[in-house]
């Protein structure tokens, strides 16, 4: 999970903690500072491990509401001819309730996550049913989001994540899984990133990235674009690294991102694994 997310250039605390007493943090994050022009498709091509690309490519359409929150993420998979993926957002105001999708282009659309709000802020998701037995639940600090904690049923399944801000980035998180006997939450790894001075454009989709995956993307609500991100174990030994090798337009905007693997324990040279390229609308027009 953690290759798939850091490589998607184009990103859960216990109930009493995050309500009340932090209704004083509301906060709608916002939109980076793109000018009136927005992320509306991502071109996914994979590098075969010969350093060639791959034939195939994957494209996300990307839509807006009239009052430039998103709207809907369309996906299809060049190797895939019969995938099709239609991922919308419900609003109340402009806080995310709902995330719908639709798998096919004749299907009906399926209720795949819900949220809660305070003030403003999204402080509860989880897939329907569960609202009270299995979901993530969200703190905030200076209207950042430090923590997520995942509650289950089954208590060996609990998680935490903690996530430290420079400015407006996620710098590190670290990331908690329960001890099967003890039921304890111990460090089992930690991610840092470092950033680039690009806007992330991806950021308008931060709450479909938090509802979406089974691990918290709490950083896709960073400012900018991330250009290294370091995976460690517990005791801080790094195993991996990824690094984006980018170009702008002329409008300073990502153009195409390469990501870069490196498997740092194998001491192995980091090889490009995917190359993404980014189109943009202008919501003015």
């Amino acid at each position: 999970m953690k290759k798939t997310w850091l490589c998607m250039a184009a990103l859960a605390i216990m109930a009493a903690s995050c309500s009340s007493n932090k209704s004083d943090d509301a906060v709608i994050p916002e939109t980076p500072k793109t000018g009136e022009w927005y992320l509306s498709e991502i071109i996914r091509r994979d590098v075969n491990n010969d350093g060639t690309v791959s034939s195939y490519k994957d494209s996300t359409v990307i839509t807006y509401n009239p009052d430039k929150t998103f709207n809907s993420r369309e996906e299809f998979k060049g190797a895939v001819p019969s995938y099709y993926g239609l991922y919308k957002v419900v609003y109340d105001q402009k806080n995310i309730t709902k995330l719908t999708l639709q798998s096919g282009k004749t299907a009906s659309a399926a209720l795949v996550a819900e949220a809660r709000n305070t003030n403003n802020q999204l402080v509860r998701y989880f897939e329907p049913g569960y609202a009270d037995s299995r979901y993530d639940s969200l703190v905030y600090e200076n209207n950042k989001i430090v923590r997520v904690v995942y509650i289950h049923e089954d208590k060996r399944n609990n998680a935490k994540w903690e996530y430290t801000w420079q400015n407006d980035n996620v710098v590190e998180e670290r990331e908690f899984r329960a001890n099967p006997t003890t039921l304890a939450l111990e460090l089992t790894g930690i991610t840092k990133h470092t950033y680039s001075d690009a806007p992330n454009v991806s950021r308008p989709m931060a709450g479909y990235h938090l509802l979406r995956q089974s691990s918290p993307n709490v950083q896709q609500l960073s400012a900018n674009e991330v250009n290294n991100s370091t995976l460690a174990k517990a005791d801080g030994t790094v195993f991996a690294e990824y690094t984006y090798r980018r170009s702008l337009n002329d409008k300073k905007l990502p153009d195409t991102d390469t990501c870069w693997y490196r498997n740092v324990t194998a001491n192995t040279p980091a090889q490009a694994i995917t190359i993404y390229h980014y189109k943009y609308i202008d919501l003015n027009k």
